[in-house]
């Protein structure tokens, strides 16, 4: 793994899913990466989730409470709903075990604006987390990491949370380092400011990720797909709304308001067949 984990400190702290999962104990609040399905942990929620089973086939109560970016996948809400294992939920979720858990009442739900998560989180209003969950693709030599396929309230969770476990995802393409722009500069007024993106190609944040090695408790490695929604063959509403689509984008084009668009079709499976640029 040293192509993924290229600093010796984070190396030095890999465990199997099932140790890292033993970090973590009844009553728990645990923040994750994640957002909509992309870039949240797998495995460690997966590796709880059969602990929490087994402390309920033996008699004992375990549950914890979940924070997030948004909705994550099955390896996450999914089995941690199947395990009856969430006495709290927030702010989004997708997954529909997790919502018969909260629509029957076995968890509670704050259905709160995605935007204000993190803003709410760092105000103490869900409480201290204990432990924050991220998935990353690797490692930089001076210990950044590079998170996945989405950033969501990371930032946050690793400022505030207790204790860190990086999940290295060898699934994530790891060509997606220098994918993201991650600034820390929002806040909500008296105390917000104008974020400084003037042009399309402007960056103010950086790339990777720091934190506090002091919290950082586990590294595991794991190989598991983001949950992909499959994309069905287009059908004669989908076709209708593409051509109206269309119509908007050539109506805006005689207007002045839009480049000329160049426009060729494509039969790629799963995708609208007629495909537009501008310029």
């Amino acid at each position: 793994m040293r192509d993924r984990i290229q600093n010796q400190f984070f190396l030095d702290r890999v465990m199997t899913a099932e140790d890292a999962a033993a970090l973590i104990r009844n009553g728990d609040t645990i923040a994750t990466s994640g957002f909509t399905g992309a870039g949240y942990p797998k495995a460690v929620p997966e590796a709880l989730a059969q602990r929490i089973k087994a402390a309920h086939d033996a008699g004992t109560p375990f549950t914890i409470r979940l924070l997030t970016g948004a909705s994550t996948g099955p390896q996450l809400d999914g089995a941690l709903a199947q395990a009856n294992g969430l006495a709290f939920r927030a702010p989004y979720n997708g997954d529909a075990t997790m919502r018969a858990r909260i629509n029957d009442g076995s968890t509670l739900y704050l259905d709160t604006h995605l935007g204000q998560v993190a803003q709410k989180a760092r105000q103490g209003q869900y409480g201290q987390p204990d432990v924050a969950i991220i998935e990353a693709v690797a490692i930089t030599p001076d210990g950044q990491i590079i998170l996945s396929s989405s950033v969501g309230n990371t930032p946050t969770w690793v400022q505030i949370a207790d204790k860190i476990i990086i999940e290295i995802n060898t699934w994530q393409n790891p060509e997606l380092a220098g994918i993201h722009d991650i600034w820390g500069g929002v806040r909500m007024p008296p105390y917000g400011q104008s974020i400084p993106l003037i042009h399309p190609g402007d960056r103010i944040g950086s790339s990777t990720l720091t934190i506090d090695p002091d919290r950082l408790a586990a590294v595991v490695i794991t190989d598991e797909p983001d949950r992909n929604a499959a994309f069905a063959e287009p059908d004669t509403t989908a076709r209708q709304i593409a051509g109206h689509v269309m119509d908007l984008f050539e109506h805006e084009v005689k207007q002045g308001r839009l480049p000329p668009l160049s426009c060729r079709y494509r039969a790629v499976s799963g995708t609208l067949p007629m495909l537009c640029w501008r310029g």
